[in-house]
């Protein structure tokens, strides 16, 4: 037994103390949210709480009925599914023949709330549920959100019983109604599908309540200027207390630091409202608008893939001198600018992009994918050597935009305005709403470089369904629609381009096409939207792949102001379908092919070698993306012998089979990674006896041996595509290696031993 002194125990009581007290104010993560990758429940030691509340919901399909009460705190929720966020009711539905389920779909949850939260403020906020989402509080309808992609907060401080155990309810419904988007070729999968935190605050705090943004809006000039002297401009609305108002000591202040990646404080400054302290300044309601300017000398520049470098921007807000509120905010500073002629510049530099594009669902999870699953995906976009991401067809996760500014890769960010709108003000009101969003919840993420403002909007003439106005009268309320949204995109955020995405041509109505193709052109012609992209599909959808080439000299000719660039091409592929092709095989291809039961891996192949092929000529592309860099959900088609899926992806669904293109790109885009891949690889059962051989590699020569015998180096098609005619193979028991010579004298190579000829 230890005997311990006094001033001993004195001090082992308190460091007891500080022990159960650091370990109650902290709260648990359960392994389930560490697996899932979730936002951990952290207590900053400003005094802003931020408890994910995630687990433990339950979950019912379907609308109440007339005498029923969902959102009731009586209500026995017993039979109800047992769920955790994020969630999809469309997992089973959501990639099938057919349609999947739209409707109602509830969520409720037991939310404790400790007595120490009262006179705090206390807000819900959701990261995403699609497309409506209706939050009742104790069997009290709160908050209606509309808009299935964006962020938003509820606040909920007058709601809740405080000491006791409060009901949630959630309504979430994803019928199309009259909201952006009303169709598109992509699921609309419904549920609460992203997390949901508990924040509380004190009643004077940062706004979290402006669109869903984290109230921190930090400017960067987009100027060669800030290589030297980069001045920083801060706004930050706060939501001011009364009695910090009404304050005669005015001891609320605002304060901004800028600190590097290792730490050191770089600037500072303590932001103000109209230049004057609170208690000088004129407040309009509770809202304080703090502004700031600092300067960062010789800024360390975020230079894309090659050095994605970022500084934190903290903003703390104290009350006689004790900080009770913080943002913590990642920045880069760069600058950038889009030539009609010569691209896309980085930082005063030549920087041509090269990418793909990227919905957000994956087999097994539907659109509810937890981070550590996604993060698998840009991994692989890593792999591939992408530098660009547009982030298609809808506002992304906070997660794809940081990975997106970590990685260095430069981002096209899109609002979901999917092919058609409706004539009526409350549809242009949601639009501009959603655009808000977008634009306020991703305002400090560097890597995002232009708003994306609508994707085949109109397709082929119409704009609307269902209507009796003439397709000029269309027109017009669609140009109506798109100058208020690009208004509102400069007004917001003057620093970024806008852009959009135009269908690329119409098979089924040429000459239609053609006319709707100028009328886009000409709201890039009048000034209101800054750039333009086109979706195009020659030699899937209609025409020769060749035909590409004129097709974009012609409409660079046409505008010469206008960026130009690519926004979708490619083809789909199913990896386990396989054929020879040959200039018969390209003839007979036709739009009802490319929607039939047979998609060959090859011809995937043979549209992608040729696209890069013409886009790589072509420096007066601004950027150019993949469609898609993943397979993904699309619920009622049926192609390719894998209904429910665009095949259209470089990688397979479930993230298990990277197609032969995938490693096409690798060996234009990425030049680290040194490899050899033997093309056709699946392509197991052979009619021919004699057969070329096609291998992708970023490495300038490649040999072949098959079955022992030297066939020496490939011809090069075209850069990192190497290929050897007249291969003649045994009836079974194949042996086909490739390999090269890397700089330092070792090799990499390549072999496939399930090749045998079926006769």
């Amino acid at each position: 037994m230890f005997l311990i002194g006094n001033n001993l125990k004195k001090s082992a009581l308190l460091l007891l103390t500080i022990l159960l007290v650091f370990t109650l104010i902290i709260p648990s993560v359960s392994a389930e949210q560490e697996e899932k990758g979730h936002l951990k429940d952290t207590v900053v030691n400003t005094g802003r709480i931020v408890k994910n509340i995630d687990n433990n919901w339950t979950f019912h399909k379907g609308a109440q009925g007339t005498d029923e009460n969902y959102s009731a705190i009586n209500f026995n929720d017993s039979s109800w599914q047992k769920i955790s966020l994020p969630h999809t009711w469309n997992v089973e539905d959501g990639s099938g023949i057919e349609e999947n389920y739209k409707g109602d779909g509830w969520y409720r949850k037991e939310l404790d709330i400790p007595a120490s939260y009262e006179g705090k403020k206390l807000y819900l906020q959701f990261e995403a549920a699609n497309k409506e989402a209706e939050v009742f509080v104790n069997g009290k309808s709160v908050h209606t959100h509309i808009g299935g992609y964006s962020a938003f907060t509820v606040d909920i401080t007058d709601y809740v019983n405080y000491g006791q155990k409060n009901t949630v309810a959630v309504r979430v419904n994803n019928e199309v109604k009259d909201s952006a988007p009303l169709r598109g070729d992509f699921t609309f999968w419904g549920g609460i599908y992203r997390s949901v935190n508990l924040l509380v605050t004190d009643k004077t705090h940062i706004d979290v309540d402006d669109y869903g943004s984290n109230g921190v809006y930090v400017t960067i000039p987009n100027d060669k200027s800030i290589e030297k002297n980069a001045e920083v401009t801060l706004s930050v609305p706060v939501k001011v207390n009364n009695d910090d108002l009404k304050s005669i000591s005015n001891s609320i202040e605002v304060r901004a630091e800028i600190k590097d990646a290792e730490g050191k404080v770089r600037a500072r400054t303590e932001l103000k409202t109209d230049g004057k302290k609170l208690k000088s300044a004129n407040v309009s309601g509770d809202i304080a608008q703090y502004t700031g300017k600092m300067i960062v000398n010789n800024p360390h520049l975020w230079n894309g893939t090659k050095d994605p470098y970022q500084y934190t921007v903290e903003v703390a807000v104290t009350r006689k001198g004790e900080v009770f509120d913080q943002v913590n905010e990642k920045v880069g500073f760069r600058y950038y600018s889009i030539d009609p002629n010569k691209g896309f510049f980085l930082n005063g530099k030549s920087y041509p992009l090269h990418g793909v594009d990227l919905h957000q669902d994956r087999k097994g999870y539907g659109n509810a994918v937890p981070y550590s699953v996604r993060a698998e995906d840009f991994d692989l976009i890593k792999e591939i050597g992408a530098n660009t991401l547009r982030l298609a067809h809808y506002e992304h996760s906070q997660y794809d935009y940081d990975k997106a500014d970590e990685m260095g890769l430069v981002v096209w960010a899109e609002m979901p305005l999917v092919n058609a709108m409706t004539s009526t003000r409350e549809f242009s009101d949601n639009a501009e709403t959603q655009l808000t969003e977008l634009i306020k919840q991703n305002y400090n993420h560097p890597s995002i470089v232009t708003w994306g403002l609508e994707n085949e909007f109109g397709g082929s003439g119409s704009y609307m369904s269902n209507t009796s106005l003439t397709p000029d009268e269309q027109y017009a309320k669609a140009t109506e629609l798109i100058n208020r949204l690009a208004t509102k995109a400069k007004e917001l955020d003057p620093n970024r381009p806008t852009t959009h995405a135009i269908q690329g041509n119409n098979s089924r109505d040429p000459e239609g096409y053609k006319e709707v193709l100028d009328r886009h052109l000409a709201w890039n012609e009048s000034g209101s939207i800054d750039m333009a992209s086109f979706n195009t599909y020659f030699g899937w959808y209609y025409n020769k792949v060749g035909d590409l080439a004129n097709y974009l000299d012609t409409l660079h000719e046409k505008h010469p102001n206008v960026p130009l660039g690519i926004s979708e091409y490619g083809g789909g592929a199913n990896p386990y379908q396989h054929d020879v092709i040959d200039e018969d095989f390209i003839n007979n291809w036709n739009s009802a092919a490319s929607r039939g039961p047979w998609q060959p891996e090859e011809y995937q192949n043979y549209l992608h070698e040729s696209d890069w092929n013409i886009i790589s000529q072509r420096p007066y592309l601004w950027a150019t993306h993949v469609w898609n860099m993943f397979d993904f959900g699309v619920a009622g088609k049926n192609e390719a012998s894998t209904p429910g899926i665009n095949t259209k992806g470089l990688v397979s669904y479930d993230r298990q089979v990277k197609k032969d293109a995938f490693y096409f790109y690798k060996a234009q885009w990425n030049k680290d990674d040194q490899f050899v891949y033997i093309t056709s690889r699946r392509y197991t059962d052979r009619n021919e006896s004699i057969t070329p051989v096609k291998v992708y590699s970023n490495l300038k020569e490649v040999t072949l041996t098959v079955n022992g015998k030297d066939y020496g180096k490939g011809r090069i098609q075209q850069p990192g595509v190497f290929v050897w005619d007249g291969v003649e193979l045994n009836d079974s028991g194949n042996v086909v290696s490739a390999s090269a010579k890397k700089a330092d004298g070792t090799n990499v190579a390549d072999s496939v031993t399930t090749w045998k000829v079926v006769k």
